[in-house]
């Protein structure tokens, strides 16, 4: 793995238009993919991994979606300000994404032949038969038995698993440097979720292309990336390589989302729960977005939305550990899942309101 980043989004910005008003989806997002790592993007539903995603492949919805502000820099070239010809040159060839729901991602009245090569041709001058052999070995590589048959088939012949992985061959077709996977094993069962898991492990090790691994599941970041940028109300608030998040989590959104994962362990535990909602993100975010559900918040989270900052206590293998927050658990805090000073849970100050959250039913979502 390089320390070169292959994409790089500075300051990302995304609003979308309603009939309720803006919404402030994504903002001020920051982050790099380095040539041949997988960085894992979490946070539960809703915080703006996939709009974020959306953005980098300008595939946002046109008319009510805009993006102010920010710059996506892939191998230096800015894609927001490219032409959509020069883009459509870039998707697929050079960065490819699979998408969460592999049904809708593929054309029930076409060929899985007749898709795969039509993505081959659309950027290689290459032979329809040299297409075809090509798609069946993408097909095999991607463990679909028989695939000089099964390239003939519509794709309700097959099942969710086997689906994804036509998706994965479709997605890998042009050797892309980088690989979107937007929750790619969402719609599977826990089984063929590994299996999933694997081929795309193996296919990035193959190629050496990066990923960006959007998820909600802590299990699945654990065992596939190398660092990872959680995201909470549009913000990303902590970034760190992988085995740092899982062994001193800095922010305490990132403690909440640890302890609410079962543990095997000789005596069992209670789960502890993030209480509240997320926040209503159809005004301006004022404040720490994550305040009001906070136990470690003091007076200045009510009125200060901390930046992203180094954390000082990290050794130098892992100085690009950062954090937005205005009072970091500490690391016996963290392990212990709540605060364990006094003097914090702070109400906001004479003139100021929690920010609106949801309303509804549930509550996060467990990893």
């Amino acid at each position: 793995m390089s320390d070169r980043a292959i994409l790089s989004v500075e300051d990302l910005v995304v609003r979308f238009k309603t009939r309720g008003g803006i919404v402030y989806a994504v903002n001020g997002v920051s982050f790099d993919v380095r040539e041949g790592e997988t960085l894992g993007l979490v946070g539960e539903s809703g915080c703006g991994k996939t709009v974020t995603s959306l953005a980098v492949m300008r595939l946002l919805p046109k008319g009510s979606a805009s993006v102010p502000r920010g710059r996506v820099l892939f191998e230096g070239r800015n894609l927001l300000e490219l032409r959509e010809s020069a883009m459509r040159d870039i998707r697929g060839k050079e960065i490819a994404m699979i998408f969460q729901d592999p049904t809708t991602s593929l054309n029930p009245v076409l060929r899985i032949g007749k898709q795969l090569t039509e993505t081959i041709r659309a950027h290689q001058r290459i032979g329809r038969v040299e297409a075809r052999a090509r798609a069946e070995e993408l097909l095999a590589m991607v463990g679909i038995p028989a695939s000089g048959r099964s390239i003939s088939e519509y794709p309700h012949r097959f099942s969710g698993g086997m689906r994804q992985r036509i998706v994965i061959a479709i997605a890998l077709a042009l050797a892309p440097k980088l690989l979107i996977a937007d929750e790619p094993t969402t719609a599977l069962d826990v089984t063929i979720q590994a299996q999933i898991l694997d081929v795309l492990r193996e296919l990035a090790k193959r190629s050496g292309a990066a990923m960006l691994l959007i998820t909600h599941d802590l299990g699945v970041v654990a065992s596939m990336t190398q660092r990872i940028a959680v995201m909470y109300a549009g913000f990303v608030v902590e970034t760190a390589s992988t085995d740092l998040i899982f062994a001193a989590p800095k922010h305490p959104y990132t403690v909440g989302l640890l302890h609410s994962i079962p543990r095997l362990e000789d005596e069992p535990t209670d789960l502890v729960a993030i209480e509240g909602m997320p926040p209503e993100q159809r005004r301006e975010p004022v404040g720490c977005p994550f305040a009001p559900r906070c136990a470690w918040r003091i007076p200045a989270c009510w009125t200060t939305n901390p930046s992203l900052r180094p954390v000082a206590s990290s050794p130098a293998e892992d100085a690009d550990h950062q954090v937005a927050c205005h009072n970091p658990p500490t690391l016996e805090e963290a392990d212990a899942g709540r605060p364990l000073r006094s003097g914090f849970g702070a109400a906001p100050g004479p003139g100021l309101s929690a920010p609106l959250v949801v309303p509804g039913e549930g509550g996060l979502e467990r990893p």
